[in-house]
Formats: C-alpha cells, sequence, structure tokens
C-alpha cells in the first residue's frame, strides 16, 4: 500500500487552504503545495485533492478502474464507493475525452443545492489565453480560459447547466501539480 500525506493533518489543511483560493479564484490556476504518492493512471494532484476532501461520510466514483486506486483511497479515508455517478459526492474523471455527460452527475437538490457532485478531472493542461470567456463571483470584470483534453460538446453542456442554478455541479481540474476551480457560480460568456 501506498503512503498517503507524510503529514496528513498539516498537509491535508495546507491543500484545502489553496482549494479554497482556488474556488475563491475561480479560472485561475493554483499549485498544490503537496503531492502524495499515487497509484497508476490517478494524477498525484487529484490523489492530494481526494485525500483532502474525502472521509467516510462521502462517495467516490470513479470513471474507469485505475489499478488499486480505490484500496488506496478506502484505506486512507474510508470512503465509500458510489455504483453511479449520481450517487457519488466525488466522482474522479481520469479520461475526460470520453467523460458522461455533465447531466449524469447529481445536481443537487433546491432545498440543498450542495448534495451535488464534484468532479476532479484529470487533463493534459490549462492556461488563461484563447479557449472561452467566462466571469462571475471571483472573476474580475472576466476571464479566458483553455482547458486540454476535454469533449468537444464539454462547454456546451456546462453552459447548459447554469439554467438551472443554484443547482449543478463544481470541478476541478489538476494538471501536473496545479489545480483550476470551475463552480457552478461560474459563468460562460461564449464558446
Amino acid at each position: 500500500m501506498l503512503a498517503a500525506f507524510a503529514n496528513p493533518v498539516f498537509d491535508s489543511q495546507r491543500t484545502f487552504r489553496e482549494l479554497l483560493q482556488a474556488m475563491a479564484r475561480p479560472a485561475v490556476p493554483r499549485a498544490l503545495p503537496v503531492l502524495p504518492p499515487a497509484p497508476e493512471s490517478v494524477a498525484p494532484a487529484a490523489m492530494a485533492i481526494l485525500l483532502t476532501l474525502c472521509d467516510a461520510a462521502t462517495a467516490l466514483w470513479l470513471q474507469q478502474p485505475v489499478g488499486n486506486a480505490l484500496e488506496h483511497l478506502r484505506f486512507h479515508t474510508g470512503l465509500r464507493v458510489a455504483q453511479t455517478a449520481k450517487e457519488a459526492d466525488f466522482a474522479l474523471i481520469t479520461a475526460p475525452d470520453a467523460m458522461p455527460s455533465l447531466q449524469s452527475f447529481a445536481q443537487g437538490e433546491l432545498r440543498y443545492p450542495d448534495r451535488s457532485t464534484s468532479l476532479i478531472v484529470q487533463v493534459q493542461g490549462f492556461r488563461n489565453e484563447a479557449g472561452v470567456c467566462v466571469a462571475g463571483p471571483g472573476i474580475r470584470d472576466q476571464e479566458m480560459l483553455h482547458i486540454e483534453g476535454l469533449p468537444a460538446d464539454f462547454w456546451t453542456q456546462r453552459a447548459a447547466l447554469a439554467e438551472s442554478f443554484p443547482l449543478g455541479i463544481d470541478m476541478f481540474f489538476v494538471a501536473e501539480q496545479h489545480v483550476l476551480a470551475l463552480p457552478r457560480t461560474t459563468r460562460l460568456l461564449e464558446h
């Protein structure tokens, strides 16, 4: 069994602060402070997020079997396994070009919009040039965003979710040691 964070309490606290900053400043990449060992096919940045946010009260859905990742996460966090994407609190997307439609994940309920799935998506990279234009809380005016490796209709699906706000999904994209957040409050201006 692989180790997790070397200093579980402090490393998860530092990672959590970066995730909060990423959500507060959507579409702006943040460097994660600690990258734990990760099973094959799982990015260390994705593993850092899962080790930080998951516990025995959360359910994880894996897009595809990724070696011993599930056993590793269950050992270190105690999380439950979601049988379907709709049942998941968190979903790990390791092949974004083949990911299910965004509608297949839990969007929350009007009384409990927080009962939705948060996606952790491993991508090839992202940058703040070209791409789509986004706006919303935490973004001064607007921000350009390009995320490599997403399905061709991703932004159309994402725009359709905005019509159901406050329902929706929050997303973390990871590439190398960086994370970029796209909360449901972020609006797509053009695509």
